[in-house]
């Protein structure tokens, strides 16, 4: 720093006079703390270069340890003084994840005025590289030309350089990017809301960025022209590098949303950042600080200055829709996402807790509907994996869902829970369909809504190739979910794609080796294969995975029936058996290994017992291979009319 003695440094209105520490503007001092002006030196000094934030915490306290908050608090402040506004940033340029470059002209004028170095930023580098491509081939890869041409019309506007410099600059590089200046940039269509991570280690902090995230997920999914990635696909990046381009590519995705939430007191402080996951090049960022209370308007702010980057209109009903609050009660709020957390688990103890916590949310917010719908989810999953029988469950879930469409009609995820008792419980096939059709009309990127509607009611009723379409559109939306993609390979084992089920549900396990569920799924679809070892094998870790799910542990026995193990199938029934003395165990599971043992009377004893107590998945009678050899038999017949399914 000790050509800071020697010379004055000029940017735009600013001259930065090093000797007496003062700033500029047209000839009035602008008043800077010292560790604010240390910090313009050292960027002014380094004009052009990017400094990491740990580099820069080092230049500007070289004799402390610091947090990043306190440089990014300078910065803030520093900004402010500098004139800075979110839209517009003629000076320093935050480059997301890494650090801050100061990028405006400097001019360097010594002390007698006697000579004078003028430095310029540099042009975006791809405008040295795409010279080179140009005179190779003739054109630019298919990510380079429109991103480098937003890039370099941001460069103009943030350095507001004279359009007759650039025109040479551009004349230089042959004319190639000349043309690209006068080219509308293709739109964002498809973002990546990645999780926000904690400045702390404090769980509440934890629980507030998750909260944060997903509110944006579900506020910009309902723009009609932006696809976003859902939650549990995000949510599989929590607490990893950031590594853009794969993002971009497997996701299939333009954009990404990153940001990082830190708590002081009752005072909240967000980073947001919008990245182009090409390049890495920042399209948007804002730091907001609000009281924690204004968590809602806080999420709802941030969501419509995104879509307003995006989208440069917003209509009415799109800004209604990204403002919409579904409750004021921040604890209640907490309350619902820590429900969620135990809810995706799928164990009787992730459902169980979750109902806990929708409970407590349910009571600091009566009119809080997602909560009510949160509770009708997790009674259904309770039956569902046969941890509650029917008759105590789906009666709660009803009334849950009821209680949610009460205060909020044009709730989706009410809809599908409403659809889902509907169905498995009520054996109501139209009205299940018109709640089913009215969550996905409500919310076409609610992937539980399509998961259920494939799962529940299209393939059910044999319509197998309606429901891998829904499947896969679910799928698609979610792509690395556990649930979306192990009920994939459901949905093709009862299509009877058996081998293409193997692949998915192998696929499934790849992302997460101790989802039960996944193994369960594969365990079917290998005993349908007759590859009994393997899928014994598999149907055990699921009985493990699951905390000893009855409904996993039934399909073990059966898999034991099929393979010729009548004892250890008939130790399976002994033990179920045991267990229905005190807890609930599905009949029609019962009859499954009935039928792989060859007992036709007790399989249809079985199963008029599970239409007694209304069991969940008697609904697969018409599909579910298991139940094949029955299906000339008129008393089965009789049961699928019973349901409401045609024989």
């Amino acid at each position: 720093m000790n050509q800071s003695a020697k010379y004055f440094y000029e940017f735009g209105p600013f001259r930065l006079d090093t000797v007496e520490r003062l700033l500029l503007r047209d000839g009035e001092e602008v008043s800077l703390t010292p560790k604010v002006f240390d910090l313009l030196l050292v960027l002014v000094e380094n004009s052009g270069h990017i400094f990491e934030k740990d580099e820069l915490m080092k230049a500007v306290w070289p004799d402390a340890v610091v947090e990043e908050t306190n440089l990014t608090r300078n910065v803030s402040t520093l900004r402010k003084a500098l004139g800075e506004s979110p839209d517009a940033r003629p000076y320093i340029e935050t480059i997301p994840w890494r650090g801050y470059r100061f990028v405006a002209s400097v001019k360097e004028v010594t002390n007698n005025n006697t000579q004078t170095a003028i430095t310029t930023p540099p042009l975006p580098p791809a405008l040295g590289e795409m010279e080179g491509r140009g005179s190779r081939s003739g054109e630019a890869s298919a990510a380079g030309p429109m991103s480098y041409a937003a890039s370099l019309i941001t460069w103009i506007r943030r350095h507001q350089v004279a359009a007759g410099a650039i025109a040479l600059a551009l004349l230089a590089s042959g004319g190639w990017a000349l043309s690209l200046i006068f080219k509308t940039p293709p739109p964002i269509e498809s973002l990546a809301v990645l999780p926000f991570t904690s400045g702390s280690d404090d769980p509440q902090t934890a629980y507030l960025s998750d909260g944060i995230t997903e509110s944006l997920i579900n506020n910009l999914s309902q723009l009609p022209n932006l696809r976003v990635i859902a939650r549990t696909t995000a949510f599989r990046y929590k607490d990893q590098a950031a590594d853009l381009s794969k993002i971009g590519r497997d996701l299939n995705v333009k954009a990404a949303l990153m940001g990082k939430v830190l708590l002081r007191g009752d005072t909240m402080i967000v980073q947001a950042d919008l990245v182009n996951v090409a390049d890495g090049a920042q399209l948007w960022g804002q730091q907001y600080t609000r009281k924690l209370s204004d968590i809602f308007a806080l999420q709802a702010e941030i969501a419509t200055d995104i879509a307003e980057e995006l989208h440069s209109k917003l209509t009415g009903e799109e800004k209604r829709l990204l403002a919409k609050r579904y409750t004021n009660d921040t604890e209640a709020y907490q309350l619902y996402q820590t429900g969620r957390f135990y809810w995706d688990k799928r164990t009787e103890s992730g459902f169980k807790k979750a109902i806990d916590y929708f409970r407590q949310a349910t009571q600091k917010d009566p009119h809080y509907a997602l909560a009510h719908t949160g509770l009708a989810d997790a009674y259904i999953g309770l039956t569902f994996y046969n941890y509650l029988p029917p008759k105590e469950a789906m009666p709660q879930a009803k009334a849950s869902a009821l209680e949610a469409l009460k205060f909020d009609d044009m709730l989706a995820e009410a809809h599908a829970s409403l659809a889902h008792v509907k169905v498995n419980y009520e054996w109501d096939w139209a009205g299940a369909e018109s709640e089913f059709k009215r969550a996905i009309a409500l919310k076409p990127r609610y992937t539980t809504a399509h998961q259920w509607y494939a799962v529940h009611y299209l393939t059910p009723q044999g319509r197998l190739e309606e429901a891998l379409a829904e499947m896969s559109q679910a799928r698609d939306i979610d792509p690395v979910s556990l649930v979306m993609n192990s009920f994939m390979g459901a949905s093709l084992y009862l299509a009877g794609r058996r081998d293409q089920a193997v692949e998915q549900c192998f696929k499934t396990i790849e992302l997460d080796p101790n989802f039960g569920v996944a193994h369960w799924h594969l365990g079917l679809a290998l005993a349908q294969e007759a590859r009994f070892e393997e899928a014994i094998a598999e149907l055990n870790k699921a009985v493990i995975l699951s905390g000893g799910s009855p409904l996993m542990k039934a399909a073990l026995g059966h898999a034991y029936a099929v393979s010729g193990k009548r004892d250890e199938a008939m130790k399976i029934l002994t033990e179920l058996q045991k267990l229905a003395e005190r807890s609930y165990v599905s009949a029609s599971e019962i009859a499954a290994i009935y039928a792989g043992l060859g007992e036709r009377d007790r399989t249809i004893a079985w199963l008029e017992k599970a239409a007694e107590e209304r069991a969940f998945h008697l609904v697969y009678l018409k599909v579910r291979p298991e139940f094949a050899p029955l299906r000339s038999d008129p008393r089965f017949a009789g049961l699928l009319r019973r349901v409401g399914l045609a024989p």
